[in-house]
């Protein structure tokens, strides 16, 4: 099983050593194959989830069947915290895109770290609300955001798509792109291209780099290009 270093999660912050051997003997390993199943959204609460190794998709499905991603998760990214918490049935479908490893913690365990142990219960609360920070964020962005705006945001790596890209945004498909983004494959492209053609990125080869960081910045900031890059 790979080691896992808990304070790296924001959940387990300041919790002293003691109490984190707590936390691993109420915690369980699991291993998925490439392309399983984790659990389903709608399904009974199928606990805390602890990425140990490989790469995680969360999703949801319209009632066209058309899929959205939320998250690419790599270690060591914590997820279904909201129904681990509550109880109740998973938000989201979980897949295993390569091989897996991964902690789980019910929610019955869990709830019994927290009323047990202080420190966890506070780390926990805190992570939680920050949570709820980046989804508003999120929220805004989608309302609020031109797809330019949001795919600078996406480049720069920013915290509101931190725990989206689990890997440079030039490795994700304009597909996955546009899922994350919400938005679709021909719309990203039209973005990359123009992003490109103003000096903000430059491809080489199959990859995608970042030519003009400042440029990107003021994007992501004002929602609009600047002048001097309407002008290059």
């Amino acid at each position: 099983m790979k080691h896992i270093n808990w304070k790296q999660i924001p959940y387990f912050e300041g919790i002293a050593r003691c109490d984190i051997s707590r936390v691993e003997d109420a915690a369980r390993h699991h291993t998925y194959q490439a392309g399983a199943t984790i659990f389903n959204e709608g399904e009974p609460c199928a606990g805390f989830y602890v990425v140990l190794d490989g790469l995680v998709r969360l999703y949801r499905m319209n009632t066209e069947g058309r899929l959205h991603t939320l998250s690419l998760l790599r270690p060591p990214s914590p997820f279904n915290e909201v129904a681990a918490v509550d109880g109740g049935a998973n938000p989201f479908n979980a897949t295993a895109v390569t091989n897996v490893e991964a902690l789980v913690i019910s929610h019955e365990r869990l709830l019994n770290l927290m009323a047990t142990e202080p420190a966890f219960l506070s780390s926990f609360v805190q992570a939680l609300a920050h949570l709820n920070r980046e989804y508003i964020e999120r929220l805004e962005d989608m309302t609020f955001r031109s797809i330019p705006s949001r795919l600078a945001k996406l480049f720069l790596h920013e915290a509101t798509y931190a725990d989206q890209i689990a890997e440079a945004p030039t490795n994700l498909t304009q597909e996955e792109i546009a899922a994350i983004l919400g938005t679709t494959r021909e719309v990203v492209g039209r973005a990359l291209r123009g992003l490109l053609n103003a000096g903000l990125l430059e491809k080489r080869g199959r990859y995608v780099y970042v030519v003009d960081r400042h440029g990107l910045e003021l994007l992501a900031e004002t929602n609009n290009v600047p002048e001097r890059i309407r002008d290059h």
